[in-house]
């Protein structure tokens, strides 16, 4: 049996020192990209993306000195609300950065909290919604198992 917050704790500590590359959004779905961007191949098309990435699907916030900057509410609704969010971030934690990982908790229910250098708190709250996906958190361009949060719990599949 997996020990959720032991699990999540050693996955995602390989963040813990890498600035924030990219900032994005698939739908409502929150996409952060760490540590340099590089260039590779996936299904045939070149594409280039961070040594590592978190995609969210669940509730967040991401928090300034105890202030609000965005929540998931603010990637629903029409494209150019959720464009419009996507690059007021990338703009704060990329282009005005860097921004750097400077710890990573989590509890016993998949919640995540990533604390950043310039007062950013990135706080992830998963919905336990059984077979919903929550988070996962890959390596872009890397043959290797997602690390996948659904419903509050870690995705067996996700071992290795």
């Amino acid at each position: 049996m997996i020990e959720t917050r032991a699990e999540i704790m050693r996955r995602l500590s390989a963040l813990v020192g890498l600035d924030v590359s990219w900032v994005s959004h698939a739908a409502d779905m929150l996409t952060v990209q760490f540590g340099p961007q590089r260039r590779y191949t996936l299904r045939g098309r070149e594409r280039e993306g961070g040594a590592w990435a978190l995609h969210v699907q669940c509730d967040w916030r991401l928090e300034q000195g105890g202030g609000t900057v965005a929540t998931r509410d603010d990637l629903r609704g029409p494209d150019e609300k959720a464009h419009s969010t996507a690059n007021r971030l990338h703009e704060m934690v990329v282009r005005q950065g860097p921004v750097t990982v400077e710890n990573v908790e989590a509890d016993d229910a998949a919640g995540v909290v990533v604390s950043f250098s310039r007062g950013y708190r990135l706080f992830v709250v998963p919905d336990g919604v059984e077979d919903d996906e929550d988070w996962r958190f890959f390596a872009p361009g890397v043959d290797a198992a997602h690390f996948v949060i659904e419903g509050g719990k870690v995705v067996p599949e996700s071992e290795s």
